[in-house]
């Protein structure tokens, strides 16, 4: 009897480390790549050597709540990635955000944090589209 093949998992396919661009800067270089296989894409994502990223944008007084550089750091990576580049991958806004979600999943962020990282995400994006508008 033939079996359907099981479909690829998301994951990470390997983790990136980040260099300091600037003494006292809050922006990193991506050290190595990447590597994100995106089950809802259905393909895999590299962010490449010196892409910047500032980690996650958290709002200073959530900052004592969600750290800026906790487990989502990769995640958080990614998301900045498809945010800039999301044209090239043929993505809208909200499969990017939907990514970010899938790879805190990934990294097991907790379920709350993760949740409401993304909603926060979420409320950001319709914020800054009804400006752009």
């Amino acid at each position: 009897m033939d079996s359907m093949p099981e479909p690829l998992k998301a994951r990470f396919v390997s983790h990136a480390l980040y260099t300091k661009r600037d003494i006292g800067a809050e922006r990193f270089h991506v050290s190595n790549p990447l590597v994100f296989y995106s089950a809802l894409l259905g393909r895999r994502i590299v962010v490449p050597i010196g892409f910047e990223t500032d980690f996650a944008s958290i709002p200073w007084f959530l900052q004592s709540l969600i750290q800026v550089n906790g487990p989502h750091i990769h995640a958080a990576v990614l998301h900045d990635f498809l945010c800039e580049y999301k044209s090239a991958f043929g993505i809208k806004q909200q499969q990017a955000d939907q990514v970010f979600l899938e790879a805190m999943e990934c990294l097991e962020v907790r379920v709350i944090q993760r949740r409401a990282m993304y909603r926060m995400v979420r409320v950001y994006q319709s914020i800054k589209g009804w400006f752009q508008r």
